[in-house]
């Protein structure tokens, strides 16, 4: 019974993620997206409730005073990484700004984006993080529940996966990125703030500000590949110098009271 409550928790959450996803893509319907987007943290404070959970803090987002201590360090570290990979990528010449548009013009798009992508970014964060972490906690260690969040992650990229390897390996891997801070904190703020960040960062400087690739350098992607792993352990030492870590790290199996693994 426990077993089809999840599946079936997850198959709702899934439906109403993409719908909202599909409202937005094929549609381009705003209300029908954000319509779509509050039904499902509807379902997600309902579906925790249904499996015995606390609302919406069942998945990591509790609305203790610490929230702020958690999601800003996230946002910051999502700006950084956006920023750095797009900046090495035009040092390198991997990629080149075509145009620029005027500050009055951009505004508007950016603030609708942020304000959209603010639902989109959490309510992924709840599905391919949040959901699994708390049901796979105690019960298999920390390495198996990165892999599990960081495949469902990828897949989850439904009309991205026809883009081939290299998409596969860069999703993938800020999947791994992404759950860390969540494994390691218990919330999915740091992660939140991360993920809306780092999707807003990108929205600038390769939406609004018109970028090109420039044939016969390396790709952009690679260079974004290679910033994920650099960010990897730089996350360890950005939550522990915050003081945010719940858990210390220890070459044992998991023990949900007193350490995580990561071995």
């Amino acid at each position: 019974m426990k077993a089809v409550k999840i599946i079936a928790g997850f198959a709702i959450l899934f439906l109403l993620y993409h719908t909202a996803e599909y409202m937005i893509v094929f549609k381009n319907s705003p209300m029908g997206f954000l319509g779509i987007q509050v039904l499902f943290f509807i379902a997600a404070w309902l579906i925790a409730k249904w499996q015995k959970g606390k609302g919406l803090s069942a998945w990591g987002m509790d609305g203790k005073a610490s929230l702020f201590k958690h999601l800003l360090p996230g946002m910051l570290m999502g700006v950084v990484l956006y920023g750095v990979s797009f900046s090495i990528s035009l040092a390198l010449g991997a990629e080149k700004i075509i145009t620029t548009p005027s500050l009055s013009s951009a505004l508007m798009p950016i603030a609708l984006f942020v304000f959209g992508n603010f639902f989109s970014s959490f309510s992924e964060d709840i599905l391919t993080r949040g959901y699994v972490y708390y049901h796979s906690k105690g019960s298999i260690i920390a390495r198996w529940i990165v892999l599990l969040s960081a495949t469902i992650y990828l897949l989850n990229h439904i009309y991205r996966l026809k883009d081939g390897a290299q998409a596969w390996i860069y999703l993938f891997l800020l999947g791994v990125l992404y759950v860390l801070p969540l494994l390691f904190t218990k919330r999915l703020w740091f992660t939140g703030g991360m993920h809306w960040a780092g999707n807003c960062t990108f929205f600038i400087t390769h939406e609004v500000i018109k970028t090109d690739s420039v044939p016969g350098k390396i790709d952009a992607n690679f260079i974004f590949v290679g910033c994920i792993i650099v960010f990897i352990p730089f996350v360890y030492f950005l939550l522990k110098s915050f003081g945010l870590m719940k858990y210390s790290v220890v070459k044992t199996t998991y023990k949900p009271a007193e350490s995580l693994t990561l071995n």
